[in-house]
């Protein structure tokens, strides 16, 4: 139940909504009688779930992909589970991502799933799934390309020994 109510808060990016959205999801599931069929994982089939009624709740709604409301309550939610409070440009690159860009960087990345097994979970193909992680991966690298704090990075190119057949 944490894994489920970290992606619930992580889908709206608050504490208190995200708790009441896996409530509400949950009571929906046992309302519904959606019964779990066994052709996915458990977990992909709950993650889903709670993703599906977060997608119900915002058809209709005036901002359909609305920020969390501070960087304070996301920083205190991210940090929730370490002993190490997260940098500002961290904080802040993980609030200003689209929701379906951080649930995908969540399940991918906090909880360990494949780009298949997040794909099932979001309903889109796997291609979907990179396709979001490689525009996040381009917003943080935009973010530090900006952030004058920091040196620029050189890249390092390894070289690799030529062969016979290369060399002719």
């Amino acid at each position: 139940m944490p894994r489920l109510k970290r992606f619930a808060e992580v889908l709206l990016g608050e504490r208190e909504g995200g708790t009441a959205l896996l409530g509400r999801a949950l009571s929906k599931i046992l309302e519904e009688d959606r019964r779990y069929s066994g052709d996915v994982a458990f977990d992909c089939w709950a993650f889903g779930e709670i993703y599906r009624h977060w997608l119900d709740e915002l058809r209709g709604h005036a901002d359909p992909m609305r920020r969390p409301r501070g960087l304070r309550a996301f920083e205190e939610l991210i940090s929730e589970d370490q002993d190490v409070t997260p940098d500002d440009l961290t904080v802040t690159f993980l609030a200003e991502l689209a929701p379906q860009q951080r649930c995908t960087l969540l399940l991918v990345y906090g909880e360990d799933f494949s780009h298949e097994e997040a794909a099932q979970v979001l309903d889109c193909p796997a291609e979907t799934i990179e396709a979001r992680l490689i525009r996040a991966s381009a917003t943080l690298a935009d973010a530090l390309s900006d952030d004058e704090k920091l040196p620029p990075m050189e890249a390092e190119v390894e070289s690799f020994p030529q062969t016979s057949e290369a060399a002719q």
